[in-house]
Order: structure tokens, then C-alpha cells, then sequence
């Protein structure tokens, strides 16, 4: 079995034959002088090494969708109970009576108190309006008829 340990000598004596061939035709002159010529300092050679990493897994994301909202059996108790969940600061219960932008919307409203005005319309549509009023505006909450609850699917602030 010496014959690839002789393939392995003669490439090694292939490359090093090349290496000194390469130098020397580097160093040759074409007749001028060689005094004076500076070559400079050595380079230095650094040695890295790499591992591979080993591979990582994640677990997917969950998606979180929150829960559709339930809404309450008329409209004027979706929209007096969005607005009560809005003065107490408690987006847990808005979620369960209006749609998330709906809620997004209630909170983006000037802070006051607001009443009813007169009383919401009666949704023989599908769809009913009410109207909250107050020193710092206006509160139109849109509501919409699921099965036999009311959803508030819209809160419009108007300014004074």
C-alpha cells in the first residue's frame, strides 16, 4: 500500500517545485540593479479555525387572535357598556362588546364624561347608530345586529 503515500510525496514535491518557481520569477531582474530595492517587513500569516454551529430550532409563533366579541342584546347596552369599559380603562370587557378597531377607536377619544343622547335608533336594519354627547364632543358608536346581539363595530369622535 506505499503507492498512495507515493501519489502523496509527488504532490508535494509538485507544489513545492511550483512555490519555488513562482519566487524565483519574481525576483529576477531584467538587467538593472538589484541595490537599493527594499522588500519590507515580513507578512504575518494568522490562522483561524471555524466550527460549525450546531443548528438551533425555534417554535413556531402562536397566532393570538383575540376572540370575536359577544356584544349584549340591544344596542344602546353594547354602546353604554363600551363606553363604561372605556371610563374604567378596562379593555378586557371592550373586547367582548366591539370590534378590535372599534375599541382602538373608543380609546383614542378626548378623556370627559358623554351621556346618551336621546337614545340609539332602532336597528330595524341591522345596524343601529347612538350618539353620546359631552363638553369635549361628540361619540357616534355604530353598532351591528349578530344573531340576537348588538356589536359595536364602530366609535367616530367629533371634537366640539
Amino acid at each position: 500500500m506505499a503507492f498512495p503515500l507515493a501519489r502523496a510525496r509527488t504532490a508535494l514535491l509538485v507544489a513545492a517545485l511550483v512555490g519555488t518557481l513562482t519566487l524565483a520569477g519574481c525576483s529576477g531582474s531584467s538587467g538593472g540593479s538589484s541595490e537599493g530595492t527594499d522588500v519590507g517587513e515580513a507578512a504575518a500569516v494568522e490562522s483561524t479555525t471555524t466550527t460549525e454551529a450546531a443548528p438551533t430550532t425555534t417554535a413556531a409563533p402562536v397566532a393570538t387572535t383575540a376572540p370575536a366579541p359577544i356584544g349584549l342584546f340591544s344596542p344602546q347596552e353594547s354602546a353604554q357598556k363600551l363606553y363604561d369599559a372605556w371610563k374604567a380603562d378596562d379593555r378586557a370587557t371592550a373586547a367582548t362588546l366591539a370590534e378590535p378597531t372599534a375599541v382602538e377607536e373608543i380609546w383614542a377619544t378626548a378623556p370627559g364624561d358623554y351621556t346618551l343622547y336621546n337614545k340609539c335608533d332602532s336597528g330595524e336594519f341591522g345596524t343601529s347608530g347612538c350618539l353620546f354627547r359631552g363638553n369635549n364632543g361628540t361619540i357616534q358608536f355604530t353598532t351591528e345586529r349578530r344573531g340576537d346581539r348588538w356589536v359595536v363595530i364602530q366609535a367616530f369622535f367629533s371634537g366640539p
